[in-house]
């Protein structure tokens, strides 16, 4: 009976210390265990993206009258550049024939708010004029106008037909043809009774290797992004925060128009709710597993599995990131005061970690992520 007695005795004691251990490593619903994780669905944000007008000349030829031929542009949602400037050209209908415009009027405006002792806000208007060939300023607060006209393309003959206006990113000096960075164009045949075009975001493709377009008639030679700002596509996504880990999976985009491409940011929020500084959370890739780089997405398929290139999307991408790497996510608490997290199109010619003004998504992360 003792002997017996013992063996339950040691039976019982390592159940016991079996039980113990699973209950230290086990989650369950009512005893979770590690840091708890929260989560929020991206949202598509009212679109900032290139857009703009051009208001044609009166007649398609040059006229005895010069002031008939004067070429108007208006654009806003550009981001400034660093490695590059933004030229203007005119070409004809099928573009066979470019030449730059050198002699360019731009009036660039920017619009400031500030709140008054009421707490309503104020604008304020600055504009900034200059001459030139080729311009760089953009931001998500400033508006340009850009007039020129039909003599300021030497090259441009007179029997020409101004049928289309161009706006390439240029590396140097304008050339004989714009460069393969073709993001902004407006076409005649498009414009209403007024001449007024809305300006088409995206690569206007005439004679240069995108997949898919290459071969297409010319006036199909065009990927569209965007339709003066407005997108047609519906990107969706969501983020997850636990502990010090930031998890990103969203999907459904338009590859990027040639010269562009996709990024990550948090956005941190002082103690009254206000912007106070930005977190550049690098280039997107594809999910896990493979995390493969989708910074050429936009001349090159990197990643076959998540890229097509009929229709041109990227089908899936995703980001982990720690705390643990990023000095400024740090804190009492990972991610703290950290309000936004935005997903932005930006030009390879800009600054990169400054983040632009066109921002597709944006996740607003709860106060149990920012306050806790």
């Amino acid at each position: 009976m003792n002997r017996f007695r013992s063996s339950l005795l040691v039976t019982a004691i390592a159940s016991a210390a079996f039980v113990a251990a699973c209950g230290d490593e086990r989650s369950i619903t009512t005893e979770p265990v590690g840091a708890l994780g929260f989560g929020t669905n991206f949202l598509r944000t009212a679109t900032n993206l290139p857009r703009g007008t051009v208001t044609f000349p009166a007649t398609i030829v040059a006229s005895a009258t010069p002031a008939n031929d004067s070429v108007i542009i208006t654009l806003a949602g550009l981001d400034t550049l660093t490695g590059g400037s933004y030229t203007v050209w005119f070409a004809n209908d099928s573009a066979t024939k470019f030449a730059p415009a050198t002699a360019l009027n731009i009036i660039a405006t920017r619009r400031d708010s500030s709140f008054n002792a009421a707490g309503d806000p104020v604008f304020t208007n600055t504009p900034f004029t200059s001459t030139g060939a080729q311009f760089r300023s953009g931001g998500a607060n400033v508006a340009l106008r850009v007039a020129t006209s039909r003599a300021a393309a030497a090259a441009f003959a007179g029997t020409d037909s101004l049928n289309t206006v161009l706006i390439s990113i240029e590396s140097g000096a304008p050339g004989t043809a714009p460069s393969a960075v073709r993001p902004l164009w407006a076409r005649r045949s498009q414009a209403n009774a007024s001449r007024v075009s809305g300006i088409r975001f995206g690569t206007f493709a005439r004679g240069i290797p995108v997949p898919a377009l290459a071969g297409n008639p010319a006036a199909n030679q065009e990927y569209v992004f965007a339709n003066n700002g407005a997108m047609t596509i519906v990107p969706r996504g969501r983020v997850e925060v636990r502990g010090g880990i930031l998890v990103v999976n969203d999907s459904n985009y338009f590859r990027p128009p040639v010269g562009y491409y996709y990024n990550l940011y948090g956005v941190k929020l002082d103690t009254t709710g206000r912007f106070n500084d930005t977190l550049y959370l690098g280039r997107r890739q594809s999910p896990y597993p493979q995390r493969i780089s989708l910074y050429d997405a936009d001349v090159s398929n990197p990643a076959p599995s998540v890229v097509f290139d009929a229709p041109r999307v990227i089908l899936a991408m995703g980001a982990r990131l720690s705390a643990d790497s990023l000095p400024k996510a740090q804190g009492t608490t990972p991610w703290r005061n950290f309000g936004f997290v935005r997903i932005n199109l930006e030009p390879k010619a800009g600054r990169e970690g400054r983040m632009g003004s066109a921002t597709l998504l944006e996740a607003t992360l709860p106060p149990s992520i920012r306050g806790r």
